[in-house]
């Protein structure tokens, strides 16, 4: 028993620690992310930049900084319910999404090239 206590005790501290540290490099990009959401609207400053790519950009840009209070909601809700694993899962989401809109981006750049 007393074995299983400590294993839960070490999880909980370890996860704690990776929670804590996630929570401030998330918060030390966000406000770079989101200034560079706001500033995804010189798109349009092209003139023959397409209403609906233009459009796509924008809202794939501002993906990035609002995925940051949700994939810290989900960590820290998960660590206060006590389900540790699922905790530190969800450190990983703004990478993902951060990861997954640098791809779109660079495909969208390969593609544009084609044409």
């Amino acid at each position: 028993m007393e074995n299983m206590t400590n294993a839960s005790s070490s999880e909980r501290k370890k996860t704690k620690i990776g929670a804590w540290i996630t929570t401030l490099v998330y918060l030390i990009l966000f406000p770079f992310l989101l200034m560079l959401a706001f500033a995804s609207v010189m798109v349009f400053d092209r003139p023959n930049t397409p209403i609906a790519f233009g459009l796509g950009l924008i809202f794939m840009y501002f993906l990035m900084p609002l995925s940051i209070p949700c994939g810290l909601y989900l960590v820290w809700s998960r660590y206060v319910l006590g389900d540790y694993k699922q905790s530190r899962r969800y450190y990983w989401i703004p990478m993902y999404v951060i990861g997954a809109v640098l791809i779109s981006f660079a495909l969208m750049d390969a593609i544009e090239g084609f044409f």
